[in-house]
């Protein structure tokens, strides 16, 4: 035996080795391999040696693939955003329903009514020049012209001042509320509820911050309007309400109280200022001469009450509601500028009828001198009635147009 064979000895260390247990009941143990290193894939293989089976929709996105997601989100944000400033902004010009055409068709009437206006205007004026020029006396001709003269420079001035103070005036964007509560209805668009409910509140803060009721200059003026001394210290108080941030819980009751507690206070100022103005033009179309006076009053009236209402509400209306108003105004000055026509038959059914009331009653003669003088007072005021009517409704719509929140 080898020395080195002695020396192997179950449990005897030697040199080099460790001392290893005796195997139970003399059989050996089974010798273990070291592990195998796993083996290197390259990319998209899987131990079974092919590529991953995956659905071709659930495939990694191409950078293709990502942008076409990016410009799907964006008009989709987009069409988010137009459909909250449809439900948002109100269209106080009652066009709405034209869409694109409004402003269009708008200041094509603007166009068409002031050129029949003009014409209508330059004959009528023609024919009073005439006759005044076949009076008899010089002094009755300077007398007549001076005063054709004025009242040209009156009507003049009543629209420079309207034009001087529209264009100073801030463009108003009225705002919708119920279209707010609409919006915050519908889950897709609550993100852009709350940013547009800020958006237009930030718009109101501005208003309230810029509405002259500082200085006595400006209470002097507002006097002037309507508004008096209570009305003003009741928009001061109804401002620092409003402007306290802490004071309303929801965005939907500060707007309530801005409606109710402040533009009310100025819609009644307008809505008296309208009819003060209507008052005097019932007045003096009622007793003018001819159709030049007729309708000059009526611009001059009209003008002057316009000047008004954007003075009370501190705005002025967008281009469709400027072209609509300019409309209307020429239009009724020349409804007015024919109640000359309307006047004779009028009259004529006047007298009838009060003929044949007295017929009924047995007066005789005597009562057709009474008639023609009735007949004659009733056509003037039937036709001053009709432009005080005209000139309220083109008031109480130039109101509409100017409110800072709109009238759900």
């Amino acid at each position: 035996m080898k020395p080195e064979d002695d020396d192997f000895r179950i449990g005897v260390p030697g040199v080099g080795r460790a001392a290893v247990a005796p195997p139970p009941n003399g059989f050996a143990l089974p010798v273990r391999e070291a592990p195998e290193a796993p083996p290197e894939l390259r990319p998209g293989e899987t131990e079974l040696g092919r590529p991953p089976q995956v659905p071709a929709d659930l495939a990694e996105l191409s950078a293709a693939d990502l942008a076409a997601l990016k410009l799907l989100d964006e008009e989709q944000a987009a069409r988010d955003v137009a459909e909250a400033e449809l439900l948002l902004a109100s269209d106080p010009t009652g066009l709405g329903w034209l869409g694109w055409f409004g402003s269009p068709l708008a200041f094509a009437f603007l166009l068409g009514i002031t050129g029949v206006f003009g014409v209508f205007l330059f004959n009528q004026t023609a024919q009073l020049i005439q006759v005044l020029n076949g009076l008899p006396e010089p002094w009755m001709r300077y007398v007549g012209f001076a005063g054709l003269g004025l009242f040209g420079a009156c009507v003049l001035y009543s629209f420079l001042r309207f034009a001087f103070i529209y264009v100073r005036m801030r463009e108003n964007r009225q705002l919708r509320v119920k279209g707010i509560k609409e919006l915050s209805n519908r889950t897709r668009l609550r993100w852009l509820a709350a940013a547009k409910s800020a958006e237009a509140r930030r718009q109101i803060e501005t208003y309230l911050q810029t509405y002259p009721i500082e200085t006595e200059k400006d209470r002097r003026a507002l006097a002037t309007l309507g508004l008096t001394d209570e009305a003003v210290t009741r928009l001061k108080v109804v401002r620092a309400e409003l402007l306290d941030h802490n004071k309303f819980a929801s965005t939907e009751q500060w707007f309530a109280r801005f409606r109710d507690g402040f533009q009310s206070v100025i819609d009644a100022a307008a809505e008296g200022r309208t009819k003060y103005w209507a008052s005097r033009i019932w007045v003096v179309t009622a007793v003018a001469p001819n159709a030049v006076i007729d309708s000059g009053a009526t611009l001059f009236y009209t003008f002057s009450m316009l000047s008004d209402l954007c003075q009370l509400y501190n705005l002025r209306a967008g281009r469709t509601g400027t072209a609509v108003l300019m409309g209307r105004t020429f239009f009724n000055a020349y409804l007015a500028g024919q109640g000359t026509e309307w006047e004779k038959l009028a009259e004529e059914q006047y007298d009838q009828l009060f003929h044949e009331a007295m017929n009924v009653v047995g007066v005789g003669v005597s009562s057709n001198v009474v008639g023609k003088v009735l007949g004659k007072v009733g056509a003037k005021v039937t036709t001053g009635y009709l432009n005080r009517v005209l000139l309220v409704r083109l008031g109480r719509y130039a109101a509409r147009l100017l409110r800072p929140v709109a009238k759900d």
